[in-house]
């Protein structure tokens, strides 16, 4: 799966965060990628916290990225809300103006891992529990492949499916839905 993912020319990161530990969503976290948790570690949950190789996690976004491996996309979606301005007067000529108001987006994922994979088993665990425990993903989007552009934020995860495969293998899509702005680098 290695191959296949390189060949898709984007890396995607995630760190579980506990809601009521973020004191400001507004600011784009930093998600570290130097030291990404390794796909062979033991992942358990238990009581709102991740436990990876019987170390717990932080849960406030300080904790060590987790790679998609096997991604397949990894498409931004963004809307921007408006609302009409409507005058009658010589400078509009009658016409109608549509004022931004609010901006959204989305990240669409889908990939395809094996049921042991230790980032496998954080996005399901962290969308499983997202209402129960007020689970959240700090994420980080690099790519494609030769260049060095970022989209980093924070979102939920959400609309999860599987279809199963061979013996351990699983192709997964998920969601997901932005929670406060994101940030945009560029490559310069």
């Amino acid at each position: 799966m290695a191959n296949f993912s390189a060949a898709f020319g984007y890396d995607f990161f995630i760190v579980p965060v506990d809601n009521s530990l973020i004191s400001d969503f507004s600011v784009a976290p930093t998600v570290d990628t130097a030291t990404p948790v390794d796909p062979a570690h033991s992942v358990s949950y238990s009581n709102g916290v991740f436990t990876v190789n019987a170390v717990p996690f932080a849960m406030d976004g300080t904790d060590d990225a987790v790679r998609l491996t096997g991604l397949t996309a990894a498409s931004l979606e963004t809307d921007t809300g408006s609302e009409d301005i409507y005058t009658y007067d010589d400078t509009t000529s009658g016409f109608n103006q549509a004022v931004a108001t609010t901006k959204s987006f989305s990240i669409s994922l889908s990939g395809i891992a094996d049921f042991g994979d230790a980032g496998y088993k954080i996005l399901r665990l962290t969308e499983q529990n997202t209402v129960a425990d007020g689970l959240r993903v700090a994420f980080k989007r690099v790519g494609p492949t030769g260049t060095t552009e970022e989209i980093v934020g924070y979102g939920t995860l959400m609309s999860y499916t599987e279809s199963n495969e061979v013996t351990s293998i699983v192709s997964w899509e998920c969601t997901i839905s932005g929670y406060g702005p994101y940030t945009l680098t560029l490559q310069s």
